[in-house]
């Protein structure tokens, strides 16, 4: 878990670790979303204590949208329920679904990655991305090989294939830096935000 820094615009992004604060920060610099802050709650198991202590922050009676983001892993239903119970511990009002935004003050959203529905996590959604191009063809003939060799497993898949990725041609917004942060960084490709978040933040429409 990050420590606490102030609360310093209307629209907060809570979501699931470094890397997924890394992407979401490029993501948001990307489309000039200057008035959303992106944190890092920690792991899914640190929700509830980072929900009951953010609530109480100085400053918070100035946010106007929230959203909390995390991995389904093996799955999303299941990962959407381990979410209510922490903002109901808040006094926040939960969304009856992924994607969705609940009544109250501040709006709550939660979204649940990849897509609300399967199984998987945010590198899941960015192998899309480059899904059927060379590169992800190579990376498949890489997998088979390791695969086949006596006990050997990949544990996550998705993240091991979009390491290896790089920077693939094709419509991805965002690549990997190098380093060991392994942080994401934008590359434009035209897109344009659309809808508006709680808040007055932006958001562009879905791919």
């Amino acid at each position: 878990m990050e420590r606490r820094t102030s609360i310093e615009a209307p629209t907060q992004l809570l979501v699931e670790g470094n890397d997924q604060r890394n992407f979401f920060e490029a993501f948001a610099a990307h489309f000039g979303l200057h008035d959303v802050q992106v944190r890092s709650f920690g792991g899914v198991d640190e929700l509830r204590g980072f929900l009951a202590g953010f609530v109480r922050m100085p400053g918070f009676a100035t946010v106007r949208g929230l959203g909390v983001v995390r991995d389904a892993e093996g799955s999303a239903a299941d990962a959407f329920r381990s979410v209510r119970p922490a903002l109901e511990n808040a006094g926040l009002a939960p969304p009856p679904a992924s994607g969705r935004f609940g009544g109250g003050a501040p709006k709550t959203g939660v979204l649940i990655l990849p897509d609300g529905e399967g199984p998987g996590m945010l590198e899941t959604l960015l192998c899309r991305t480059f899904a059927g191009l060379e590169i992800d063809r190579c990376i498949e003939s890489f997998f088979a090989c390791v695969e086949a060799l006596p006990e050997t497993a990949v544990r996550t898949p998705d993240k091991a294939r979009f390491r290896l990725s790089g920077d693939p041609p094709g419509p991805a917004p965002f690549r990997r830096r190098g380093g060991d942060e392994g942080r994401l960084e934008p590359r434009p490709r035209g897109f344009r935000p659309r809808a508006r978040l709680p808040g007055g933040a932006h958001a562009p429409p879905p791919a």
